[in-house]
């Protein structure tokens, strides 16, 4: 750390004016909040009052320590990792989300899903009819053919189907449980890649945390200068080198969730010191069963199958098939060499026909057994869902206990530390692991967090800014 005083300044309160401002240009920028720039000005200005104080040299001293400590402490805190062969974009959690439902390519294919089921649905509704007209042409012989003129017929037809009872309503139910079998499918998706992509986030911004902490602490340690100094910087500059490698990694996961390539990666921003919240697992059992995604998405899926079921049974019923034609024939001449002659008129007939198919099919059961067995499949999977959602509920909330607990305990151990003011390499060192320590409690805490909010159908994320 760059120090701004030297050791005669400390009795000229001008001189401490003057290089205040110097050390101030260096750093009151954007990277301090207007709270850290009123500290740094108040205890510089208790610098310069009482001057003929017989305490004030020490006091001095102490608050020019402070300053430079907390400057250091700022400075470290808004630090920019170092990472080899790659730019870094800062970016926010919601940002970050919000990247990933655009970008995803996995929630891609869902939407595609929902969108070609709303299409069929439309299709699948429609009465099916299918009207079939055919025209045929050919030789028509009344009674004995022209020796001149053979007469010809012109036919035409037309037929359809006439579904039975129930069929069309049928394929309509169906569709439309489809439809909201896929949108609650595409659903439940975007919330397991949210969460996937914020623990992604979460692990890279627990390392960045962690090096910036190092970071800290290393500006310290240089200030103090004393004959561990030197190890100590040189230990902690090599787990910042490992913590770069290790940030870039997860940084690469976060790409992956957006489909970026590794050129650049993002830098979260934030904090992974989340509120903490109470639970009780009696409360929240019942809340799980009717609002988790799995098993709203598994409700879902019965009610295809179910839909499906319905439908096999109807499509067994017979559909009838009728059919109306009409054939022609133009007016001609029958002379067979003699002079007399026999004129036939145009004439026209028409006629009717229905079909009936014999289901022979419908002697076997194969497509009704299956369609019941889907059904029945889904419904022990809900079943199963219902059971496993109560007994995870219990456990996260069991893990989420056991992480609050470590938290406040890590917390506690940091602030105990804290009142160690000796300035020593030593000291620095123990309050950066410490400071570590809390980091990855608050990591946990924030993890065990997320899996109960999503175990009882809480899909929100909790505020890491």
């Amino acid at each position: 750390m760059t120090t701004c005083l030297n050791s005669k300044s400390w009795e000229n309160p001008k001189e401490i004016r003057s290089n205040f401002h110097v050390c101030n240009a260096r750093f009151t920028t954007k990277r301090f909040s207007p709270l850290q720039r009123i500290l740094f000005y108040r205890k510089f200005e208790l610098f310069t009052q009482n001057p003929s104080s017989k305490s004030l040299p020490f006091v001095k001293k102490i608050v020019f320590v402070s300053c430079c400590l907390f400057l250091a402490s700022a400075h470290s805190q808004t630090a920019t990792i170092k990472v080899e062969g790659a730019t870094l974009k800062p970016i926010t959690l919601r940002d970050y989300l919000s990247q990933v439902q655009q970008s995803n390519a996995f929630l891609g294919t869902k939407k595609l899903a929902v969108e070609s089921s709303v299409a069929l649905e439309e299709s699948m509704g429609a009465a099916n009819i299918n009207p079939s007209f055919s025209f045929s042409r050919g030789s028509y012989y009344a009674s004995k053919p022209s020796a001149t003129y053979t007469p010809q017929a012109n036919t035409y037809s037309l037929s359809g189907t006439i579904e039975a009872p129930g069929k069309q309503q049928a394929r309509k139910d169906y569709a439309a449980t489809e439809v909201s079998r896929s949108k609650l499918d595409m659903q439940v998706s975007t919330k397991a890649i949210e969460g996937d992509a914020a623990f992604a986030f979460i692990d890279a911004l627990r390392v960045k945390l962690i090096w910036q902490a190092l970071q800290s602490a290393n500006e310290k340690i240089q200030a103090i200068n004393d004959k561990e100094s030197a190890a100590a910087i040189e230990n902690q500059t090599a787990i910042q080198k490992n913590l770069s490698n290790d940030f870039k990694y997860f940084a690469l996961g976060m790409n992956a969730f957006v489909g970026q390539g590794i050129g650049q990666l993002f830098d979260p921003r934030g904090s992974v010191d989340v509120p903490t919240r109470d639970f009780k697992p009696a409360d929240y059992s019942a809340t799980a069963l009717a609002r988790r995604n799995d098993i709203v998405s598994l409700e879902a899926a019965l009610k295809v199958a179910q839909s499906n079921l319905n439908l096999t049974e109807k499509n067994r019923r017979v559909d009838l098939s009728p059919s109306v034609w009409y054939s022609e024939t133009k007016d001609y001449t029958y002379a067979a060499g003699t002079s007399s002659e026999t004129a036939y008129n145009k004439s026209g007939t028409w006629g009717f026909s229905l079909s009936i198919p014999i289901p022979l099919a419908n002697l076997y059961d194969g497509p009704l057994v299956q369609a019941n067995n889907n059904r029945t499949q889904v419904e022990l999977y809900l079943n199963d869902a219902k059971s496993r959602a109560v007994i995870e509920v219990n456990q996260l909330l069991m893990q989420y206990a056991s992480a609050k607990t470590k938290l406040e305990d890590v917390r506690a151990y940091r602030e105990e530390g804290l009142k160690d003011k000796s300035r020593s390499t030593k000291n620095m060192v123990s309050q950066r692991e410490r400071e570590v320590d809390l980091i990855d409690a608050q990591t946990n805490h924030a993890k065990a967090l997320i899996q109960v909010l999503r175990a009882i159908g809480e899909y929100s994320l909790p505020n890491f800014n």
